[in-house]
């Protein structure tokens, strides 16, 4: 009776692991769903043995063994196939030829050659193959034959050609494939004899030989489908859990078996029931130890994560160039035991170049690439080589992939990419460890990929020496000359306005800025805006953006034709993706009158000090960047200024901040500020709106906060202030004693002084004769009715919420349509914060979509 149970419970267990087999190796999935199909059916054949010998007739007994034993030769006969096909990398028709003709001589030898001598004992035998003299020399049986060639030496043969093609193809996962299923080989014959040599007390053992051959199958299988190398540690960390798996559980039930069989004799439903309790709590005992085991290992090597990460966030991007890409090596040196690395850019030549190689080397690929587009467009921005040769999707380009690879001397590929333009690749050489990449390596990489992308990106605009062609050395300096480049402007000394701002970057230096430009005594241009993106990056293109508006006022004699080349400068020479959020401003002291231009400036804030109220006059503007022409959309704006109004406006971090409870500071909490502080100086409203943004938020700012303050006095002349309480008296004096243009000449050689004479803005007093022409005029009283009417309607006190906007001054219909000839090729696509978005078509965008230009794409609706 066990042995029929041991049986049942053998072939219900083989039939639900067949169903869930992994045949993610092409090459081999016939092969391996054949092997557990001749497996299955092996033990419910041999099930049905069982009960035919001890309760059939002896005929059915009698075939089903031979049956049986043909089956076995099948199980091998496919293993063998299996081993040719994994080693040569495709279905094999000499394999194909060989499996048929070993199945027809495993059916002759079963059916004429091997006879069952014993079928209650399940013993088999053959007579010689020989006669004669011939019989004497070489005194083989077909049944050695039969087990010597099935068992070992078909299995064997095709080891030594997996072997062999490893060596050829110095393929470090096909030598260990071979090698584990050499061992998993190993064990079955090992079982196999130690059932042999059982039998010989226990003959019905013979029965459970084909738990040596499940068990062996699943191991052999398990072999061929491992994709990654593994250490010593996580070799003996398989072998471990191999061993509490299949082999512990194996060895105590057979000490159990053994020990209690004198048990049988005197009751065999108590020892039937026992051995079955023994096995269920062994298979369930060693199933939550392996899975303890795995989660012990997995802890181990994901340690490396946290420490990964801080090496990656701790590269200074203001030092020397050779240093940052030393530092960006070692955090892969020192955490993912990375050998070598190399980085390939765009030179714009059509080619990927040799940007930086730890060991010194160059190489160039060609940009035009069949593989490079189907990697980009199934979305596979990180490949190991090991994942090539079974990857379905990239099987048209394997062998351009697998030259990339041999070529680069590399294991891993990382495309970085913005949408679907690869600015470079990032590539990897193998571990000190002589492990390969896993998928713990992936999930990581995919994690800090931004990471990857920033360091792609820095070594891009430094190979790349024409990249804009300004600036393209800034990237080099400190903080501390980036921060004086952003504070280098001609501050307005004019007693009809108190001018104050505050920026404060989230992370050391970013791109938000202000600028003020002299025109003449009464006339100045003032600008205030956020570049794309964070960090470096975004303070290359701000410093970028600074030096252009001044060098397009020098030839530049209209407003909104200085709007439409900055937008076309953004849009056709920055790279790609990059885009301005802010606000164009003209001051004319003659008339009291300020012209502006909204180009996506979330919160433009008037007080009126006729009326005591604050409105919102930003209107609808639209993002510098996107299209083509935005000639045709630009509408300048004119609001007359009297004594006492004021004027507040800031980028989109500090309305969009929020609490720890999840609040959004909001545009009511700005006005509340003004409303509270008015009769403060400029610099000291900032301030304290920005102290009361701390007290909200209560932990560090998650973006950047610029905010302009500007109090107008107008006749009454000047307010006479403390040099603490005047922001531009105490920047002035900042500059005065910090000499931006000499630490930069200490700083960089020669070249650069071309681009912070641009920058510089005491060199380059624009020309005065700029010409405006409103297109809407801005009225206090009309406004504040507008705003009392809606606000009448809604609920004033409810705070607007995180990513909305609502602008209280709209234009008509008119106003802001777009022109007839304004079509969908006039509109940036591309992806422009997220290495793995890829936004085509987008549609018209203005300030009324996006608040947050950081995080625009999760606000646009991709058609």
């Amino acid at each position: 009776m066990i042995y029929i149970l041991l049986n049942a419970v053998l072939a219900a267990y083989i039939i639900w692991t067949s169903m869930n087999v992994n045949t993610k190796n092409l090459n081999t999935e016939n092969s391996m769903i054949n092997v557990m199909l001749l497996d299955a059916a092996a033990t419910i054949v041999m099930f049905l043995t069982v009960i035919s010998v001890l309760h059939g007739p002896e005929r059915l007994s009698v075939v089903f063994e031979h049956f049986v034993l043909f089956l076995v030769a099948a199980i091998f006969t496919e293993i063998f196939t299996m081993f040719i096909n994994v080693a040569r990398k495709k279905r094999s028709a000499l394999g194909m030829f060989f499996k048929v003709v070993f199945l027809l001589l495993a059916a002759f030898i079963v059916c004429f050659k091997l006879k069952i001598t014993d079928y209650t004992l399940f013993e088999f035998g053959g007579e010689k193959v020989f006669s004669g003299q011939l019989e004497k020399i070489i005194p083989v049986t077909w049944t050695m034959i039969f087990i010597g060639l099935y068992i070992f030496v078909l299995p064997l043969f095709g080891l030594m050609i997996m072997l062999l093609n490893a060596e050829n193809n110095n393929s470090r996962i096909l030598a260990q494939k071979a090698a584990m299923s050499f061992g998993s080989l190993l064990f079955g014959w090992i079982g196999l004899i130690m059932i042999y040599y059982i039998a010989e007390m226990l003959p019905m053992m013979r029965s459970l030989f084909m738990y040596i051959i499940s068990v062996m199958a699943i191991m052999i299988l398990n072999s061929v489908s491992q994709e990654k190398v593994y250490d010593g540690g996580m070799l003996f960390s398989a072998v471990v859990s191999l061993f509490m798996k299949y082999l512990l559980p194996a060895a105590i039930g057979a000490i159990a078996y053994v020990t209690l069989r004198p048990l049988y004799s005197e009751n065999s439903v108590a020892y039937t029931t026992i051995i079955f309790v023994i096995v269920f709590v062994l298979m369930i005992v060693c199933r939550v130890l392996t899975s303890a085991l795995s989660k012990i290992i997995n802890y181990r090597s994901s340690q490396y994560e946290a420490e990964f990460e801080k090496a990656l966030a701790s590269i200074d991007y203001e030092s020397e160039q050779s240093n940052i890409s030393q530092e960006f090596l070692k955090a892969f040196q020192d955490n993912i035991q990375t050998t070598t690395m190399t980085v390939l850019v765009d030179n714009g030549a059509g080619e990927y170049s040799t940007a930086y190689n730890s060991e010194g080397a160059n190489y160039t690929l060609p940009k035009a690439s069949k593989a490079r587009e189907i990697l980009l467009n199934n979305g596979i921005f990180i490949l190991f080589r090991d994942e090539v040769e079974n990857n379905y999707i990239i099987r048209d380009v394997r062998d351009e992939i697998f030259k990339i690879f041999d070529e680069t001397e590399s294991e891993v590929l990382i495309l970085l990419h913005e949408g679907h333009q690869v600015l470079g690749l990032l590539l990897l050489g193998e571990k000190r460890t002589g492990s390969s990449y896993d998928e713990y390596d992936k999930s990581v990489f995919d994690k800090f990929y931004s990471y990857f992308f920033v360091f792609g990106y820095y070594m891009k605009n430094i190979a790349n020496a024409s990249v804009v062609g300004t600036v393209n050395r800034e990237i080099r300096m400190s903080s501390q000359i980036i921060t004086s480049i952003q504070e280098n402007m001609d501050y307005i000394h004019n007693p009809k306005v108190d001018v104050g701002y505050l920026m404060v970057p989230a992370h050391n230096i970013g791109g938000e800025f202000v600028d003020l430009i002299r025109l003449n005594e009464s006339r100045h241009i003032i600008v205030i805006g956020s570049m794309s993106g964070k960090g470096i990056s975004a303070s290359m293109s701000m410093v970028i953006l600074k030096s252009i508006i001044r060098t397009f006022l020098a030839d530049t004699h209209d407003f909104k034709k200085l709007i439409q080349k900055v937008n076309a400068f953004i849009r056709f020479n920055l790279p790609k993706g990059t885009f301005f959020s802010g606000l164009f401003c003209l001051v004319d002291f003659a008339t009291d009158t300020m012209y502006y231009v909204n180009c996506g400036i979330p919160a433009m804030l008037m007080y009126s000090k006729t009326y005591n109220n604050v409105i919102e006059i930003q209107g609808k503007g639209y993002i510098l960047g996107f299209v083509k022409d935005i000639y045709p959309l630009v509408k300048v704006k004119q609001v007359k200024l009297v004594s006492g109004d004021m004027l507040a406006i800031s980028t989109n971090g500090l309305i969009n901040s929020h609490s720890l409870r999840g609040e959004t500071f909001g545009k009511e909490r700005v006005k509340q500020a003004i409303m509270d502080n008015y009769t403060y100086p400029a610099s000291r409203i900032a301030r304290f709106t920005y102290d009361n943004l701390q007290r909200f938020m209560s932990k560090e700012l998650e973006d950047d906060i610029t905010m302009l303050v500007i109090r107008y006095l107008g006749k009454e002349g000047a307010l006479v202030y403390d040099s603490e309480d005047s922001a531009q008296e105490r920047i002035a004096d900042h500059a005065d004693s910090f000499d931006a243009d000499s630490l930069i000449d200490n700083a960089i050689d020669d070249n650069a002084d071309s681009a912070v004479d641009n920058v510089s803005a005491s060199d380059n007093t624009s020309d005065s004769s700029l010409n405006v022409e409103s297109d809407e005029v801005i009225e206090q009283e009309a406004m504040i009715n507008e705003q009392t009417a809606k606000n009448e309607e809604s609920n004033p006190s409810q705070d607007l919420k995180a990513g909305e906007f609502t602008s209280v001054i709209e234009g008509s219909e008119e106003d802001f349509s777009m022109p007839d000839n304004f079509g969908d090729d006039d509109m940036f696509s591309g992806d422009f914060s997220n290495p793995n978005a890829d936004l085509t078509n987008v549609a018209g965008i203005s300030v009324d979509d996006i608040v947050d230009p950081d995080v625009f794409e999760e606000k646009i609706d991709i058609e």
